[in-house]
């Protein structure tokens, strides 16, 4: 009985030594392989995100905004609002050939936009647009800005 006892504890032991061999090694491999294994697995994104080229945050009424979705774990809705600064839904847009009953996207889509002429800010008005996608897993709409000069 003794010896299968010592074999057991050396079994215990050995596995343990591996179960943390292989965790320091999964924690350092980026530092161990440059960095070449965060290109193969891009890190995960948690939400959906909703952007902007810098050049389509400030612009001119009736010219066009380039929008960039990429969807969370649980998809968005593939229909993109644009909201005035009251809230108002001005317009909405969707990829083209999304025309389907299926609203959710899951794969990143990038949709064009030319704005109204007619939303030329007054002296009442900010010029502040809201584009907006719902999010799946958050339940919410995800939000990003541009302005009207």
């Amino acid at each position: 009985m003794k010896k299968s006892a010592k074999k057991e504890s050396k079994i215990f032991v050995v596995s343990i030594v591996a179960i943390l061999a292989v965790a320091l090694i999964g924690i350092n491999l980026d530092k161990l392989t440059g960095k070449a294994s965060s290109d193969l697995y891009p890190p995960f994104n948690p939400r959906t995100t909703v952007s902007l080229s810098a050049a389509d945050k400030f612009i001119n009424a009736g010219e066009y905004i380039n929008i960039d979705v990429n969807p969370g774990p649980k998809c968005a809705n593939r229909i993109v609002g644009i909201y005035d600064d009251a809230e108002f839904r001005r317009a909405t847009v969707q990829p083209a050939g999304q025309f389907s009953s299926n609203k959710k996207l899951c794969s990143p889509f990038s949709v064009r936009f030319k704005t109204y002429a007619e939303w030329k800010p007054g002296n009442d008005n900010s010029g502040i647009f809201f584009v907006k996608v719902f999010d799946y897993d958050l339940e919410d709409y995800v939000t990003t800005t541009f302005t009207i000069n």
